[in-house]
C-alpha cells in the first residue's frame, strides 16, 4: 500500500522507499525517526519570511538513496511529526489484483 509519493508498506508490513527499496521501519512506527533529517533556517530559504516566531524547516531523506521524503515546519528541537499513521491491527490488504489473477 502506497502511503506517500516515495513510500509504501510492503507485504512484510514494513515501510520502504519506492525508489531504492530501502526498508526504514515497521509500519507501526514513525518512519521519520529512521530518516536523516536536515535542519534549515527559514532565513536561508528564498523568498520573504516573517521574522517573528521563526520556526525551523526539517527535511527528511531516505537513508538508502537520499530522496527527499518530506518537509515540515516545527519549533527547533521538536521531535518529528507523526503525520502518517496506519492502524495495522485493522489493516486489510487489498487482494483485488490477486483474485483477478486467479480468474
Amino acid at each position: 500500500m502506497q502511503i506517500h509519493q516515495f513510500l509504501e508498506i510492503d507485504q512484510n508490513k514494513k515501510i520502504k522507499c519506492l525508489k531504492c527499496g530501502h526498508v526504514l521501519c515497521d509500519a507501526r512506527e514513525n518512519y521519520k525517526e529512521y530518516a536523516p533529517r536536515a535542519e534549515k533556517d527559514p532565513a536561508s530559504l528564498p523568498g520573504i519570511r516573517p521574522t517573528i516566531g521563526m520556526h525551523t524547516y526539517y527535511e527528511y531523506y531516505c537513508p538508502g538513496c537520499y530522496t527527499m521524503l518530506d518537509v515540515e515546519v516545527a519549533e527547533k528541537g521538536d521531535p518529528p511529526v507523526w503525520d502518517t499513521q496506519i492502524d495495522m491491527d485493522n489493516y486489510v490488504e487489498d487482494t483485488t489484483e490477486k483474485i483477478q489473477e486467479k480468474l
